[in-house]
């Protein structure tokens, strides 16, 4: 698979679950248009681009240790996935969450609460250790550039369809709108999971 889409795949499963990050992001594109709401999504494909740099880039220095247990990581990086996708395609919303002024609007905001938190970095690991066989970090002094910068637009292609869309039909948006992206976002996060499965024991 070709790096970048490899980390396009990787930010999108990463950004998509609906989070404190995603409420900022909806609540200012609902309150002052898609500009700004990418702007503060902007924080947080910082804050992806920073732990998806020191899991590329960590591999190498533990390649003998994932080579030796790549099956165990591949099995808990698709379990850690399929729950996520779950939990994600479960999670219901009110009007209440979207109804609020959003609490900021600067990405410093979604930087630190993405940099902070962590289950993204836990995730990161998981993911580029599970499919440290299709990413192939070590494979040419590029690749680990390539795979970040896919996160980078993985996360860029996640926030700015968000801020437009929110933007958009922000008349006809609503917590029930909400829950059928989340569902599906959940779904196809799970479907990833799914797929590393298959592979590990293929």
């Amino acid at each position: 698979m070709n790096a970048t889409v490899a980390g396009i795949a990787i930010g999108l499963a990463m950004a998509a679950p609906l989070g404190p990050v995603n409420l900022i992001v909806i609540r200012t594109a609902l309150n002052q248009g898609w500009r700004p709401a990418l702007w503060s999504g902007a924080g947080a494909i910082i804050a992806d681009v920073l732990m998806a740099s020191i899991a590329a880039y960590g591999l190498s220095s533990i390649e003998h240790a994932i080579i030796a247990y790549a099956r165990p990581m591949q099995i808990t990086g698709g379990i850690i996935l399929v729950a996520l996708g779950v939990h994600t395609a479960r999670r219901h919303f009110s009007s209440l969450d979207f109804a609020q002024a959003p609490a900021a609007t600067r990405l410093g905001v979604t930087f630190f609460l993405t940099v902070t938190n962590p289950g993204t970095a836990f995730g990161f690991l998981a993911i580029f250790s599970a499919m440290s066989g299709v990413l192939q970090v070590n494979a040419s002094p590029y690749r680990s550039t390539e795979v970040v910068l896919g996160v980078a637009a993985g996360g860029a292609l996640w926030w700015l369809l968000v801020s437009v869309l929110v933007s958009k039909f922000r008349a006809k948006f609503s917590a029930a709108t909400v829950e059928r992206i989340n569902r599906w976002s959940g779904i196809l996060i799970a479907a990833f999971g799914f797929v590393l499965l298959m592979q590990a024991f293929d």
